[in-house]
């Protein structure tokens, strides 16, 4: 299936927001993916179709990724807008034909972020955090930095979610301090060993 099938499909599922959304998050990761040489086509598709998840309603994601097989946790049994990124890569694997495994494992971290985390999946986290109608605090700062390092933007993004979620009085997926404290282990070992 082409981008411009793909394209044609989402904006039929989404709400029109969220189908911008999609595409403003498109373009902000075809942005990052020149700067870091990361493989174009691979960030293209996760990027496009990150929310894709989201034609399924919110109070049916738990049904959903039931019926589907989708592994559920207890953040997501709590929290269950969290499953419309296991949901969206369910169906882009099904609905849109993606079969290409890192793309689909992207789709399934953009909300929570998690260790080890492949380039296109830290290109296309950052995307939906950074994207042209986003505005907060530090915004611009974070735009410049994720054009230079992708680690230490995540490493602000991830801050600055948890922040959010503990204002909003919301759940912290496990996955989200994981992938925190990976990078900020690998950071702290760097700078010893540079002692």
């Amino acid at each position: 299936m082409t981008i411009d099938e793909m394209k044609k499909m989402l904006e039929a599922a989404l709400k029109y927001k969220r189908y911008t959304h999609s595409l403003a998050v498109y373009d902000t990761a075809r942005e990052l993916a020149k700067y870091h040489d990361a493989d174009l086509e691979k960030v293209s598709v996760a990027a496009l179709l990150h929310d894709c998840g989201r034609e399924i309603p919110i109070k049916s994601n738990l049904d959903k990724a039931k019926e589907v097989g989708i592994t559920i946790d207890f953040i997501e049994a709590n929290q269950p807008i969290l499953l419309h990124a296991k949901l969206g890569a369910y169906l882009a694997k099904h609905k849109y034909g993606v079969t290409d495994e890192e793309v689909l494992t992207a789709i399934a971290q953009h909300s929570t972020g998690a260790p080890q985390m492949s380039k296109t999946a830290m290109i296309v986290y950052l995307a939906d955090l950074l994207e042209p109608s986003r505005g907060f605090f530090g915004i611009d700062e974070m735009r410049v930095l994720a054009k230079k390092d992708l680690e230490k933007t995540m490493v602000k993004a991830y801050a600055l979610t948890i922040k959010y979620l503990l204002d909003q009085n919301l759940l912290i997926h496990p996955d989200c301090i994981y992938g925190l404290n990976e990078l900020q282990v690998k950071f702290k070992n760097a700078a010893k060993s540079l002692r």
